[in-house]
This record gives structure tokens, C-alpha cells and sequence, in this order.
């Protein structure tokens, strides 16, 4: 029997803002065994993206055994997709715009492992973007050059900064602050004139972006003055001027505000788009979490069983719970024939439907115990058989509400809530 061979997705998480991620790369995490992310991929950006037993490694710090950093990175993944795993690769930015994307699919291929890359917004528009400077204008510049000043040491791929300063247009300079000092003198000795306007850009779409506009000539200076330092995007030329006029992201009311949010699911964060729009920044920093208890097997073989006519949940954790539990015991959505299914309301439906893949058949209007208890009322449930999967710390509203209108209720916990060990460093770093 042939062993299955795993895929790799090459994923652009882009600059920092979680908005800014693709769709298509969304799907790719969303779908993935694995996820190796690092630095570069802004954390809340996987907070967003909830995936029931995904594993996600941090691989901005892989190194040893003789290997380089990107040699773990490489051997780890090919280690993953070798065991039939499809693995996720999150990188900032752009893969394949001096993110050593290329050194990675050179792994897959040698490798024998099918690939894809999916295309992240990079930087290197997105920064000068939310810093109001456009790249290019009819009237200012028709051509950008792009080029990075952390270099190799040695090999052909160097930068000849001379030509680049007497090229015209927009430059663009992408890791550039360690080595200011050459690269600046570069260009002016290529001809830029020493006037001309530059913009460094640090931290950005973030809210902790922020702006430093100074001259060619005076760049090193002022960089040192300013004490500032990576990651920072560099633009060079007179587009810079129209910042002025073009600034929007750090004018947004909320924009170097950090907003907390202490439940224990970063689900459906819908509700908090207008404080974002706004440029508010999103921090999850969960002081609990919930875990499944010893007793959520036995909901699998309450299952396995049958004996009852009604399954009713009143959380998404629940149902995540027992989806959980039923993979245990190798069984799926088909166990569940014949059952009448209830939901709390539509949210609970929704996970039902996208976590267990079954629809919910009963969803009072008001989303509370008391709703679906008169909404039981209502469709009469004498005689009915309840199993309700719920929190060990569950209020007795809904059961005792089954009771009283004749159906017989097992509640089983499934799950409980308990301290999050993470909480303090999350809060430390937001």
C-alpha cells in the first residue's frame, strides 16, 4: 500500500494587520494539520482563525543539530508532509519577496512534495499604504525599484546602490535600518540628490505604526535620533510629499489603541469591526479556557447506545466537544440519524452545522435556556428523551425546564472552564 504523501502550503500572512490576509490563504490555514509560522505572522491573525486540534509550531527560532534556522525550517517541513500531514507554511508578508520562500519549495522538490504558494500582501506597498504615500503618481514617479539592505555577505546577489540612486522614481527599501549608513551614501553617490524626501515607516498597518519623513541626506541622523529601528519599511523619493496630505491610518481615532478581549474563544469577532474600522487593535488575551472533562467520552457511547430521541446544545464548545469525542470512537454525523437536533440559538446552530455537519432542527428566536424551553413548550416534548452535552458549571434552567414539561433530560459535562497559563505573557506583549 502506498504511504500518503502530505501537501505544503506556502502561505503570505502579510505586513501585520489581520485583515490583510487572503482569502485563499484564510482557507489554507483553515485546512491545514500543521501550521510553522513565524515572527513575522502577527499572532492575532491565528487567534481569528480557530481550528479544533490543529497543531501550530513557532519556527522563528528552530536551529541546532548543525542546521541553520531555515535548515530546521526546511527539514521539519518536509518531516511533516512525508507523514501524510497537510502543513501549512505562515510566512510575513510575501513568501517569495525576500522571504526565502524559494529555499522552502527547493525542499519540497527535492522532497518529492506537491506544493502551492499563496501570494501575500507584502510590505512593500501596504506600509507606505497606511502611511499615506503612494508608490507611484503621474506626476512624481512612473517606476519603483525594490531592494533589501540586509544582504549576503557574499555571492551575486548585491546591491549596487549607486545605480539604484540614479535610477529614479520610487526606492523602496525593505530591512534597511542596520545598514543606513551604505546604503545611503550609496544613492548619493549615484546622483540622488541629497533633498530628497525619505519615509520610514515602522510597525506597519499596526496600530503601533508610526512615521518618521526626513531627507536622503540627513536619513542616517535622524534614524539614530529617533532611536529607531526593525521592522521598518523605507521609501525613498518625492511621493513621500503627498503624506501630508494622504495620511489616513494614524488620523483613525482608535489607531494606537489596544483593546483586550478576555473570553476564551477569538470566534466571531463581528461585533468588534466597528472599534477596528476605527483602528483599534484586537489583543485576545483569554484568562480561561475550556477543556474537555473525563465524562465527555460517555457522551460518545450515549451515542454509540442510542435510547435517545433529542440532542440539544446551548455552545459552540459543546458541540466542538463531542464532535471531539465522537472521532474518538470512530464514529460521525451518520450516528446521529434520527435524533431531533435543538440549538440554543443561531450561533450554537451555526457550529453545529459547520463543526458536526448537522443542522440544527429546533432554534427558539430568543437565545437563552428560557427561550428553548418555550419553544419545547410549544412543540411539546412529553414523553422525549434529552441528552445535553453542556459546561460542568451549566445553569439547571433548561433541564429542569425539559423536565417539567414531561421529557426525561441526562446531562452530561463535557467540558469546563479553567485558568489560562498564557494570559499573563499575552498580556505582557499586546
Amino acid at each position: 500500500m502506498t504511504a500518503r504523501v502530505g501537501f505544503v502550503s506556502l502561505v503570505g500572512a502579510g505586513p501585520g494587520d489581520p485583515g490583510l490576509l487572503t482569502v485563499k490563504g484564510r482557507r489554507a490555514i483553515e485546512r491545514a494539520d500543521v501550521v510553522l509560522y513565524d515572527l513575522l505572522a502577527h499572532p492575532t491573525l491565528l487567534d481569528a482563525v480557530s481550528v479544533p486540534g490543529q497543531e501550530r509550531i513557532h519556527v522563528g527560532k528552530l536551529a541546532g543539530a548543525g542546521l541553520s534556522a531555515q535548515e530546521a525550517i526546511n527539514a521539519l517541513l518536509v518531516k511533516r508532509a512525508r507523514a501524510g500531514e497537510r502543513v501549512c507554511r505562515l510566512k510575513g508578508g510575501d513568501p517569495l519577496l525576500f522571504g526565502r520562500g524559494s529555499e522552502e519549495i527547493e525542499a519540497c522538490l527535492d522532497a518529492g512534495i506537491p506544493f502551492e504558494v499563496v501570494p501575500g500582501v507584502s510590505s512593500i506597498q501596504a506600509a507606505p499604504a497606511y502611511a499615506g504615500i503612494p508608490l507611484t503618481h503621474r506626476d512624481l514617479a512612473s517606476s519603483v525599484t525594490v531592494a533589501t539592505g540586509h544582504e549576503k555577505e557574499a555571492g551575486g546577489g548585491r546591491v549596487d546602490w549607486a545605480h539604484v540612486g540614479g535610477a529614479g522614481g520610487t526606492v523602496v527599501v525593505l530591512m534597511g535600518i542596520g545598514e543606513i549608513d551604505r546604503w545611503t551614501a550609496g544613492m548619493l553617490a549615484g546622483g540622488r540628490a541629497a533633498e530628497t524626501p525619505v519615509a520610514f515607516v515602522r510597525w506597519g498597518t499596526l496600530p503601533k505604526q508610526e512615521t518618521l519623513v526626513t531627507t536622503l541626506g540627513e536619513a542616517a541622523a535622524a534614524v539614530a535620533r529617533a532611536g529607531l529601528r526593525s521592522p521598518c519599511v523605507a521609501v525613498v523619493g518625492e511621493v513621500v510629499t503627498l503624506r501630508e496630505h494622504h495620511a489616513w491610518f494614524e488620523r483613525l481615532p482608535l489607531q494606537d489603541q489596544v483593546i483586550g478581549l478576555t473570553r476564551d474563544t477569538a470566534d466571531d469577532l463581528s461585533v468588534f469591526e466597528p472599534l477596528v474600522d476605527m483602528g483599534a487593535h484586537l489583543a485576545w488575551i483569554p484568562l480561561t479556557r475550556k477543556v474537555p472533562t473525563a465524562e465527555a467520552a460517555h457522551v460518545a457511547a450515549r451515542v454509540r447506545a442510542g435510547g435517545f430521541t433529542d440532542l440539544v446544545f446551548t455552545s459552540g464548545n459543546g458541540v466542538r466537544v463531542v464532535k471531539d469525542a465522537l472521532d474518538e470512537a470512530g464514529l460521525d454525523a451518520r450516528a446521529l440519524a434520527g435524533v431531533a437536533t435543538w440549538a440554543v440559538g443561531g450561533q450554537t446552530a451555526g457550529a453545529m452545522r459547520a463543526v458536526l455537519g448537522v443542522g440544527a432542527d429546533h432554534v427558539p428566536a430568543e437565545a437563552t435556556a428560557e427561550g428553548l424551553v418555550a419553544l419545547a413548550q410549544a412543540v411539546g416534548v412529553a414523553g422525549r428523551r434529552f441528552l445535553f452535552p453542556a459546561a460542568r458549571d451549566a445553569r439547571r434552567v433548561m433541564p429542569e425546564g425539559l423536565a417539567a414539561l414531561g421529557a426525561a433530560v441526562e446531562q452530561v459535562p463535557v467540558y469546563e472552564t479553567v485558568p489560562e497559563p498564557s494570559a499573563e505573557a499575552r498580556l505582557i506583549t499586546a
